[in-house]
Formats: C-alpha cells, sequence, structure tokens
C-alpha cells in the first residue's frame, strides 16, 4: 500500500471511531420513559333516574421508569366524552374523575383506557293512582258462599315499588236482606293481617230476586283504606258470616282464567284458612273453579315510570 492511501487510512480511523461510538450509545429516551396503565373504573352510583348525575373514577398508574403526562379520555358508548389531563411521576397514580348526566334511560357503556363499566340510566319515578284487577266488568253471576265457606279470597301483585292501598272495590249485591256482617282484610303473602275493617251491607244494592238481566243487577262499592303499604303478593279477603242463602253474593266473572280467587273457611279461633275444596256443585258453570273470578279491585298510589 503506498504511503499516501496509508495517512488516508490513518486520518479516517479516528472519524470512524467516533461515529460507531455515537451510534452505539443509548439515547436518555430509549433508557427511560413513561408508560401508563388505567387500573380501575369506579362508578357511584352505577344507577340514576334521568337528569341525575354520577360520578365516575378511574385510577391511572404510571408503570414506566420516567415521569410524564397523560390524558385521560372518557368513553361513552364509544364515543368521546371528555378528557383529563394529568402528569405523573415513575411508579405513582393519580385517581381522574367525570361527571355524567344523561337525559334519556338506557344502559350506557363507560371506557376509560382498558377498563370498562356499564351504568343504568332508569326513567323517573311519580305518583300515580294505579287499579289492580282481573275481572272484566261483567258479572256472569252472584254467587253466596256455600257451607262450610264464610269468606271470599283474591290475590294480588303489587306494582315493582311498594303500593299504598287507598280502597277496595268489590262488586255485589246484598240478596234478601242487608243484615249480615261483613269484614274485609287486607293480608300480605303470608297472610298475615295488615289491616282489617268492616262494612255495611247497605253499600250495596238490595235485591228480593235475581232478575232476568242478572248483570244489571250488582254495583260497585268502594270500601276507603287508610295507605296500606303492601309489597309483591297480597290477598284481600272478605268474610260474610255462616252462608244462609240470604246477605251477600259476590260478582263473578268468567273472563280468563281463574288463579287467584278462592274460599276461605273461619275456624273456631278466627282464623281464615283455604277451604280444602271448590263447594260448588260440577253442574253449574261455577263448578269449575278454573272460570270463576271475583270481582274485587284494589286501587292504590304507586311510583311508576315517567311516560
Amino acid at each position: 500500500m503506498s504511503n499516501k492511501k496509508m495517512l488516508v487510512v490513518r486520518l479516517l480511523l479516528p472519524v470512524i471511531a467516533i461515529t460507531l461510538a455515537v451510534a452505539c450509545t443509548p439515547s436518555p429516551s430509549s433508557l427511560s420513559s413513561a408508560k401508563f396503565q388505567v387500573t380501575s373504573i369506579d362508578i357511584k352510583p352505577t344507577e340514576v333516574t334521568v337528569g341525575e348525575t354520577a360520578n365516575i373514577s378511574a385510577e391511572v398508574t404510571n408503570i414506566g421508569s420516567a415521569g410524564g403526562g397523560y390524558s385521560a379520555i372518557l368513553f361513552v358508548d364509544g364515543k368521546k366524552f371528555g378528557t383529563k389531563d394529568i402528569d405523573l411521576e415513575p411508579g405513582s397514580s393519580q385517581t381522574v374523575t367525570f361527571s355524567l348526566t344523561k337525559n334519556d334511560a338506557g344502559a350506557y357503556k363507560i371506557g376509560i383506557g382498558a377498563k370498562s363499566a356499564t351504568l343504568t340510566v332508569k326513567s323517573k319515578l311519580v305518583a300515580k293512582q294505579v287499579e289492580l284487577k282481573y275481572d272484566d266488568g261483567l258479572a256472569r253471576d252472584y254467587l253466596a258462599l256455600v257451607k262450610p265457606c264464610t269468606g271470599y279470597s283474591v290475590g294480588f301483585v303489587s306494582p315493582p315499588d311498594p303500593y299504598r292501598v287507598s280502597k277496595v272495590r268489590i262488586f255485589g249485591l246484598a240478596y234478601g236482606s242487608p243484615e249480615f256482617d261483613s269484614d274485609l282484610q287486607i293480608c300480605d303473602k303470608d297472610n298475615k293481617v295488615l289491616y282489617a275493617t268492616s262494612f255495611p251491607g247497605d253499600k250495596f244494592p238490595l235485591r228480593r230476586r235475581l232478575g232476568d238481566n242478572i248483570d244489571s243487577t250488582g254495583a260497585w262499592a268502594d270500601i276507603d283504606i287508610p295507605d296500606v303499604k303492601v309489597e309483591g303478593n297480597f290477598y284481600i279477603h272478605i268474610y260474610t258470616g255462616i252462608p244462609t242463602g240470604q246477605g251477600f253474593r259476590m260478582g263473578a266473572s268468567s273472563n280468563v282464567i281463574n288463579t287467584r280467587s278462592d274460599v276461605t273457611v273461619r275456624d273456631d279461633n278466627g282464623v281464615d284458612n283455604l277451604a280444602p275444596k271448590w263447594p260448588y256443585s260440577v253442574a253449574p258453570w261455577f263448578g269449575d273453579k278454573s272460570r270463576v273470578n271475583w270481582m274485587v279491585r284494589v286501587v292504590g298510589n304507586a311510583m311508576v315510570q315517567q311516560e
């Protein structure tokens, strides 16, 4: 190799060495960096009504080796709703909080980072008078009790929220004489008496004999109740005493299959129990228990969803 070439090589070697040294030296950014992770998401409360505010919190942790800034983005059903910017040192955590109010009922998917949860928004509840009934208002016949039965029983199911009974409506007639014992009880699902009252037979129209137009002989009678609270299954029990052929006769409809109407027997201790068997003879239509619905209704106040 000539002296000139040797000189060029010697001059280039330091430059090459410096270049290689610079290229192989890690940059500060490659040695340390911030890395963020959303570790939890929390919604309080998880259920609200329309127009109410829910608070959404998420904990963000910097799991990297350097401090840095992070933008926490709140997504509602996949759409960006809001952003919170925070700065975190390595290994530290911080909670970000958003407030959310929705004007439409529904289930909303809430997401921050890789975490998600569901917010349930319910319609507003408003007080409304609600009538519970199973009959169609058409009496097919009026039935007196048959020994040994002494009372009529109808089961009801209250609206989802606690229901306060303000009135019980009974469709029937007084046959022959209005002089008969009449007691009304409201019982819970275990037949525990929640409220009891008596009412006179003259609340009903008096019929000396039943006419040909059976549907025009009876009438509704309202018994006022002082705001009795019931929940779930409950019963209305009407005691009319030992049947004698005269006294009260209950209106009976046959519009739906009977799953709620029954008859009771009061024992010597004054306890009313369901009759062991249906007391009416098989031949008439009302001998089939599945076709008999006592015409008893309940009126009360309930909290229902706003329309």
